[in-house]
């Protein structure tokens, strides 16, 4: 696309805002709006297919007050990833998954998602689009549980996957929590403390309040964290011979819950 195509695009796009506001369309307007898009915080959306639920996020208006959005295909995915501070996965195929966590980066996609994981952005993927979801778990030894061990490790990496209808909502609030001086990342950032103390560094006191659960059955699944949730457990103790599916690990992921293998 051309510097001319792009800058007319943006100017439409404030243009389009400006009236949706009620405010007269000047030319003064309309450079005093730009600089100030410029001043936002960039979210991008990194996608293989034109169309979709990127566009539900890239036009929605609560974004839109809070970050300056764009689409990396549209750009033929010449946009560099350390400008922006919000990335966004969709059309995460099992194929484009298995690349980025294996640390293959023969793609634009696959390379933009592993230099927004290399510069330590908030990085997110609506759980509709991933492809591996589509699939049922496996068993121990399965192809299928080869499969959610990738996602498992991009989630331990920062990766965070919600439903698509909360999406907006958790950008925006980590987003709040971050320029308060609160933690956006707090399961990454926990679970290094937990490795640095397990090496002898030190770290935060454990909290012996924290209610503990041993699950005894093979496969472990969403609904039993749900239900171990609610029932307050803060720790999951788990075995070599548990299984857990790559949902179940989302649960404990989003609902601050520890796991511990012995």
């Amino acid at each position: 696309m051309e510097k001319k195509e792009r800058m007319e695009q943006i100017i439409a796009r404030v243009a389009k805002e400006l009236a949706r506001t009620g405010e007269t369309v000047t030319a003064d307007r309309v450079l005093e709006a730009l600089e100030t898009l410029g001043r936002l915080p960039g979210l991008l959306a990194l996608t293989s297919e034109h169309g979709g639920r990127c566009h539900k996020l890239l036009e929605s208006s609560r974004i839109g007050e809070r970050y300056r959005t764009c689409c990396a295909l549209t750009q033929d995915y010449q946009v560099d990833p350390e400008q922006y501070d919000v990335v966004v996965l969709f059309n995460l195929t099992t194929e484009a998954m298995c690349r980025i966590a294996s640390g293959i980066t023969d793609t634009p996609y696959t390379k933009l998602a592993a230099r927004a994981l290399l510069s330590g952005k908030r990085l997110y993927v609506p759980r509709e689009e991933v492809e591996l979801y589509q699939y049922p778990a496996g068993e121990a030894g399965s192809y299928s549980c080869m499969m959610q061990g990738k996602l498992t490790k991009l989630v331990s990496w920062g990766l965070r996957i919600c439903p698509m209808d909360q999406l907006e909502d958790r950008i925006l609030e980590e987003a709040s929590s971050a320029e308060s001086g609160g933690c956006a990342a707090a399961e990454p950032c926990r679970a290094a403390g937990e490795a640095r103390a397990a090496a002898g560094e030190g770290g935060p006191e454990r909290v012996l309040e924290e209610k503990e659960i041993t699950f005894s059955k093979r496969a472990i699944t969403e609904r039993d964290i749900l239900e171990a949730s609610r029932d307050h457990v803060k720790v999951i103790r788990i075995t070599g011979r548990n299984i857990l599916t790559a949902l179940a690990r989302d649960a404990v992921s989003s609902r601050n819950i520890r796991l511990v293998e012995e």
